[in-house]
């Protein structure tokens, strides 16, 4: 009897452990966020997210930004764990990337920001401009060589295949009534082409970045609205306190002071 007795004890005391862990995860869950979260970033996003760490800090959240190079890596590293966050990228390209990788990632709402993409010349600064032959660099990611390929051909530089379904590549090309010769490379290389090339589409930001007018494009895209960015985190995070406190952060006037001074127009607000 004495040892029944005993038995139901340990068994009651181990469920009220259990129960106690409970409420203390989710008041920790309530309340709670955690004291460091790893920010994944390139140079240019970690200039974005400076002036929010001080905010971030008094609502509990001790920001690392972690400096790399190329928007690959950065939500790479979101994906496979070793960062908790990302900025960098539109949700088109995470979109693509998970598609590809079978990723895991979401963009956390409210979303911040968006950011266009022109085709630019050092040599020509009109359309009819570009030369028969003309050599123009395009960025080879999936999304945002869809994204220029849509550009030229609204401009009628180029001819898309109108029976084709989902994203445009080279082989989609029907027309190219100039001959031009599309060399794809990596998004961050096309503004260095632009010495050697007859024009490149380039990222705002990295015309920015490169020291370059970014308002000085020949054609720009008309969807910008379309590819929002913002904080991406794991699927299973996007509801998070501390990843709703990383988007809301994005927000703030010293933010967008920040960005309006260094960035001039490159960026522009959801709301």
């Amino acid at each position: 009897m004495k040892m029944i007795i005993k038995f139901i004890c340990m068994v009651t005391f181990a469920i009220a452990l259990v129960a106690c862990d409970k409420t203390t995860n989710e008041k920790a869950t309530e309340s709670g966020t955690p004291t460091k979260i790893n920010i994944a970033t390139t140079e240019i996003s970690a200039a974005i997210l400076q002036p929010s760490l001080d905010w971030l800090k008094q609502h509990g959240i001790d920001a690392q930004l972690v400096i790399m190079s190329g928007n690959v890596n950065v939500i790479r590293a979101v994906n496979d764990g070793s960062a908790d966050a990302a900025l960098g990228v539109h949700i088109k390209f995470m979109d693509s990337f998970n598609a590809q990788n079978r990723g895991n990632l979401a963009m956390v709402q409210p979303y911040a920001f968006t950011t266009g993409i022109g085709l630019y010349s050092d040599k020509y600064t009109a359309l009819d401009q570009i030369p028969d032959g003309a050599k123009i660099a395009i960025m080879n990611d999936a999304m945002n060589m869809d994204r220029g390929l849509r550009m030229l051909n609204e401009v009628g530089l180029i001819k898309l295949n109108s029976d084709h379904q989902g994203q445009f590549s080279l082989i989609d090309i029907k027309a190219n009534p100039k001959n031009i010769i599309l060399v794809d490379m990596n998004q961050t290389q096309t503004v260095r082409a632009l010495d050697d090339l007859d024009a490149a589409i380039v990222f705002f930001t990295h015309m920015k970045n490169a020291g370059k007018d970014f308002q000085h494009y020949i054609i720009r895209d008309n969807d910008a609205k379309d590819f929002p960015m913002g904080i991406v985190v794991q699927q299973q995070n996007a509801q998070q306190p501390w990843a709703k406190l990383l988007a809301e952060a994005l927000l703030q006037q010293p933010v967008r002071d920040n960005i309006a001074q260094k960035f001039g127009g490159v960026f522009e607000y959801y709301q």
